[in-house]
């Protein structure tokens, strides 16, 4: 009879330790970046100058810590000079939680000059500084035991009493303007240090942008997009710290009426949410610059043989789009890329009576929860087009470039109206995980460019279930213990 009981024990304590009974929710894990409340791990990096060390800054990351993850481990950027540690301690190559900590703060500086294929991006010089988060940020790891699943977020400040601007993923300090314009309801604001000579006033860049936001409708629509206007000395062209967020950098040299205008082209790149595959890294660049053109010609800012040049251009025509490796130079993404994108845009609009367009393919794809193949890019091509064009698509990508039909993209902006599902895409975490930044991805002959963060999950199939067989355990010796006696 006590052993019924005993077993009927069991039966209990493991019914009320399943993950129904203890409110953990058992679908897709949270998003990367993401805050989901108790769930996310908060690093905020604060940023001030360091009026002795040009060249160096000095940041002070405090990481928040919910109650359910039992361990955190970080490791600083190279060159990092650590100055202060509280609730860290150093094993030699990461500095790991201790105790119960529920806040850890860790005080070092570090060098600023991020250096990407086409030059030097960001500095440190005797009267400013631009910096880029993934200079600053920490590679984090982490445990946790059962409850929603840790996110990790980042975030850039400024110190008290450093004059600049700080955004999502760039941050200035320094003597300089600002230029606000309200689009739509979402902000964009220019950041011009004194120091930059910028060639278009920041009307004409702010106008650029605009046009661009009020025709864009694929990816994410941010409330407030930060312009980081780069001083002349720093490498030309543009540069976007993490695709998918509201920060950009572009040259103050940089002029608006050109088909490769990079104020538009680095604004494209803060909607893109899209994960690629290897085979498919160059559909971000060659959209970007393909919607730069079409954009600007909408807009009036070139003419219609300008437009027509960069899409139907010859360099790199040759180039399998989806073998990097065997491209004779970084700019076959953006060249070949442009032109395969204006040819399937042309085939869409004349297969739909222009009611679609390349935009609606991206639409589509930045809802999709798996890294975009060339199987899948060209079978959403064929369902928007509503004809079959995988063979087209493909041969695009990996032979020699296909023939632009230009009389098709006579009106290329974007249309439709509102915007995409803009839903944040899952990352799939794991009890373990490490977060921080990528390096750079290549640029083009012009200067453009990007790079993104990435999470690279460790599965660790340990943590989620630990309170469960610990219940399970102790029930099992108790009847154990029972039946001996």
């Amino acid at each position: 009879m006590r052993t019924q009981m005993f077993a009927g024990l069991v039966c209990f304590l493991l019914l009320c330790s399943s993950p129904a009974a203890l409110g953990i929710e058992s679908g897709p894990p949270a998003q990367f970046g993401t805050s989901d409340g108790d769930g996310s791990i908060d690093a905020r990096y604060t940023i001030e100058r360091e009026p002795d060390q040009t060249g160096r800054v000095r940041v002070s990351a405090t990481i928040d810590l919910p109650q359910h993850v039992t361990g955190l481990s970080v490791r600083t950027p190279a060159e990092t000079t650590v100055l202060q540690a509280d609730g860290l301690r150093s094993d030699g190559e990461r500095w790991r939680t201790t105790g119960d900590t529920e806040t850890a703060r860790l005080t070092y500086t570090v060098p600023v000059g991020l250096e990407t294929t086409f030059g030097q991006r960001t500095a440190d010089t005797d009267d400013w500084t631009l910096i880029a988060r993934q200079e600053v940020s920490l590679r984090a790891r982490w445990r946790w035991h059962v409850g929603p699943r840790p996110t990790w977020n980042e975030s850039l400040a400024l110190a008290p009493g450093q004059d600049g601007v700080a955004g999502t993923t760039a941050a200035y300090i320094g003597p300089h303007e600002t230029a606000t314009r309200t689009v739509e309801g979402d902000r964009i604001t220019v950041i011009v240090p004194v120091s930059a000579d910028l060639r278009p006033n920041r009307t004409a860049v702010l106008d650029s942008i605009s046009h661009a936001k009020r025709a864009s409708t694929a990816g994410t629509d941010h409330g407030h997009i930060r312009v980081f206007v780069a001083p002349n000395r720093l490498a030309s062209g543009g540069y976007t710290p993490s695709n998918g967020e509201s920060d950009v950098i572009v040259n103050a040299g940089e002029p608006v009426r050109s088909p490769v205008n990079v104020w538009v082209h680095e604004y494209r790149h803060t909607r893109q949410t899209v994960e690629t595959t290897p085979a498919m890294d160059w559909l971000g660049e060659g959209s970007a610059d393909y919607h730069t053109a079409a954009l600007t010609y909408g807009a009036g800012e070139i003419s219609e043989q300008q437009f027509r040049g960069r899409i139907t251009t010859e360099r790199h025509e040759t180039a399998d789009l989806t073998q990097p490796d065997s491209w004779d130079g970084p700019g076959a993404q953006y060249d070949k890329g442009t032109r395969v994108i204006a040819a399937i845009d042309a085939r869409i609009r004349e297969a739909t009576d222009s009611s679609r367009t390349f935009e609606t393919v991206l639409e589509r794809l930045f809802q999709q929860d798996e890294p975009i193949t060339l199987a899948l890019f060209a079978e959403t091509v064929s369902a928007v087009a509503g004809t079959d064009l995988d063979g087209f698509v493909r041969q695009a990508v990996t032979g020699p470039a296909p023939a632009v039909p230009a009389d098709a993209l006579t009106d290329p902006v974007p249309r439709g109206s509102g915007s995409a599902d803009t839903t944040g895409r899952e990352t799939n975490a794991a009890p373990i995980a490490e977060a921080g930044p990528a390096t750079s991805n290549a640029e083009t002959d012009a200067e453009r460019g990007h790079s993104t963060e990435s999470i690279r999950p460790i599965t660790d199939r340990h943590g989620k279930w630990t309170a469960l067989g610990t219940l399970g355990l102790v029930s099992v010796l108790l009847v154990r213990r029972q039946q001996r006696r």
